[in-house]
């Protein structure tokens, strides 16, 4: 049972608000699908992931309730026009609930090892085995259907053995070594994660009402076909076979069923897992050119990410994130 007198951290206040508002954007847009969806299965995953996201939503807002901590405003039901057309497919709406899970699983693992009040730890306990739960019955449905796109396989050495140049950790012309088991898992990762994210933004920019907005995501899906590129160019000097994309899997309706503020957010949501997967990547992966390709991307996703944020701000859409005291603000406010 929790002690009250027990505040909250700065850490698990943050990754409270940050839970909040990134359930918040996702009931809208599973409500859409559990409109849309035709696929029985299918339907069944987005009910179960639908089902999480609102117990999650109502246990975080209890917590601020308790906590005298402003609830965010977040998203609600005037952020999706639940009469709109289709605009992605089935098959589409179960990688967009198994990404859900992915994104979970890091997000709340983080937010369990940050926290140390007991019931937040229970919460994001929780939360980590919905996220596993989710991911699991989206990656089972897609596996039935032939949907679900595995990793390359590689040839089993015959024993192990041991690097004897340096050589090893040079990627430049005329000294590339084949890639690692591990450098090919993040390709794919990323490649897999910007081919999904290609096909969200293709549907935004199709039905965004703000033209500002609509040359934005035009914007994104240039940087993650640029990002594709280059993660075949890998693939094919490794002789491994390139991941499928998703952009069939996008319908040609231009009737908004989100709003222009909820496709923005999660716009920067996905700006900010490329960033963190392309982090993880870099640090794992030891061939210089890998490397040096892996810092460009992120700082060109970093400054997508950035202009997205700048555009949250022009609209008025940037809730603001919990924060520490001005001290100095606060001084000049009492005229001292």
């Amino acid at each position: 049972m929790k002690e009250h007198n027990i505040k909250l951290t700065s850490a698990e206040i943050g990754v409270l608000w940050a839970t909040y508002m990134a359930e918040s954007a996702t009931i809208p847009i599973l409500k859409y699908f559990k409109q849309k969806v035709e696929d029985k299965s299918i339907g069944e995953v987005i009910q179960l992931a639908y089902q999480y996201s609102s117990e999650h939503l109502t246990q975080v807002k209890e917590i601020f309730i308790q906590e005298n901590y402003p609830v965010p405003i977040g998203f609600s039901d005037e952020d999706v026009h639940l009469q709109a057309p289709k605009l992605y497919s089935d098959t589409y709406m179960v990688a967009f609930i198994r990404n859900l899970g992915k994104a979970g699983l890091s997000a709340d693992g983080m937010a369990f090892s940050m926290s140390a009040r007991k019931d937040i730890r229970d919460l994001y306990y929780n939360l980590i085995q919905h996220a596993a739960k989710t991911e699991d019955a989206a990656k089972e449905v897609m596996l039935t259907k032939g949907v679900f796109i595995r990793p390359p396989y590689i040839a089993v050495p015959k024993e192990p053995t041991f690097v004897e140049k340096q050589s090893f950790l040079r990627g430049w012309l005329g000294e590339r070594r084949t890639l690692t088991a591990e450098e090919i898992s993040h390709l794919f990762l990323n490649h897999a994660n910007n081919a999904y994210g290609k096909a969200l933004l293709m549907g935004f920019a199709q039905t965004a009402r703000s033209e500002e907005l609509k040359s934005y995501f035009i914007r994104g899906i240039e940087l993650s076909r640029s990002l594709i590129n280059i993660f075949h160019t890998f693939f094919e000097e490794s002789s491994l076979p390139t991941p499928m994309t998703w952009d069939t899997e996008v319908t040609e309706s231009t009737e908004p069923p989100f709003s222009d503020k909820l496709m923005l957010f999660q716009s920067n949501a996905l700006s900010s897992i490329g960033v963190g997967n392309i982090g993880g990547s870099l640090a794992l992966s030891m061939r210089h050119d890998l490397t040096a390709k892996y810092l460009k991307m992120m700082k060109d996703i970093g400054l997508f990410a950035e202009d997205g944020i700048n555009l949250m701000i022009k609209n008025k859409w940037f809730e603001r994130p919990p924060h520490a005291m001005d001290r100095e603000q606060i001084t000049k406010g009492n005229g001292s």
